[in-house]
Formats: structure tokens, sequence, C-alpha cells
């Protein structure tokens, strides 16, 4: 295969990469987010059910849970992947342009730039250990 043709193949995986990373992210529902599902629930039980005694002691004890887990700190490991991803991406644009004509080069140049500057930004914020929410991002 062509040193070009890398490229190309590089360049069009880098958006899905992406928007894969943001699907991933996006499609976790979260403690938070079954927690407003099971009180919408509790809402909708009569106060004298069982279930409704059971369901009130089990979101009591979710509730305790977060509020413990917030003081932990954790990486993004989507965030990673996705920094590692974007790294590697930006190695094979360097190694494409290293090899390609002079006419493609500066280009591949560029984006090998961009691609590496944001994969590293990517990869220092999320590997850094912080307190997170559900879906990835710092808690400030």
């Amino acid at each position: 295969m062509d040193p070009d043709d890398w490229s190309k193949v590089v360049l069009a995986a880098i958006p899905v990469v992406g928007a894969v990373a943001k699907l991933l992210r996006s499609a976790v529902q979260g403690r938070r987010g079954r927690l407003v599902s099971d009180a919408d629930l509790l809402a909708k039980l009569p106060p004298d059910s069982a279930a409704y005694g059971r369901l009130l002691e089990h979101l009591d004890e979710e509730v305790a849970r977060i509020i413990v887990e917030e003081d932990r700190k954790r990486r993004d490991s989507v965030g990673v992947v996705l920094g590692v991803a974007l790294l590697a991406g930006a190695a094979a644009l360097v190694v494409s342009a290293w090899r390609s004509d002079g006419d493609v080069s500066p280009f591949l140049w560029a984006a090998a730039a961009v691609v590496a500057l944001l994969g590293t930004v990517g990869l220092v914020q999320d590997a850094i250990p912080r307190a997170r929410d559900d879906t990835g991002r710092p808690i400030r």
C-alpha cells in the first residue's frame, strides 16, 4: 500500500474513533441516571407497598455510595484510549509524510501535528486521576 493511501486511511479513521468514543461515553447512563428513573418509579408506587420500602432503601444506599465515590479520584479510560489512538494516528501520519512525495508531505506534517496535539491534550487531561462524574468528566 502506498504511503498516501495509509494517510487517507488514518485521516478517515480519526473522526470515526472520536465518534465511537463519544457514543460510548454518552451511552453510559450511569448511577445518577438510574437513580432518576428509580425515583420516578418510586413516585408511582403506593407508599404502603413492600416494593416502595425496598426501593426507598435501595435509593438511600445508592445515594450514600455515590457520595463516597465522588471523593475517590480515577482516570477516564475512554479518554485515555482515545488519546493513545490519536497519538498512534499521528505517528502513522508522520511515517506517511516521511515516505510521501513533496506535494502531499506538508499537509501530512500539519495533520500529524494537529492530531498529536489533540491526542496529547486529551491523554494528559484524562490520564490524571481526578474526581469524576459517571461520564468521566472532572468534577470541579
